[in-house]
């Protein structure tokens, strides 16, 4: 009893949809990546523009 085994053969037997899967899982990362640098992008935008109440003199050194 081998489950892997059926899928293995239909990429095998449709090197298509193989192609679409490779396709649909780089469009998958690429969207994650651009999702990603707009959260950074945003979070590097709301620190610039924070402003502190009092001095941080002398903090983290």
């Amino acid at each position: 009893m081998c489950f892997g085994q059926a899928k293995m053969d239909r990429t095998e037997k449709d090197p298509q949809f193989r192609n679409k899967m490779f396709v649909l899982i780089g469009v998958l990362l690429i969207g994650y990546i651009g999702i990603k640098s707009w959260h950074v992008m945003i979070a590097i935008d709301a620190y610039q523009g924070q402003v502190l109440d009092h001095s941080t003199q002398g903090a983290a050194k």
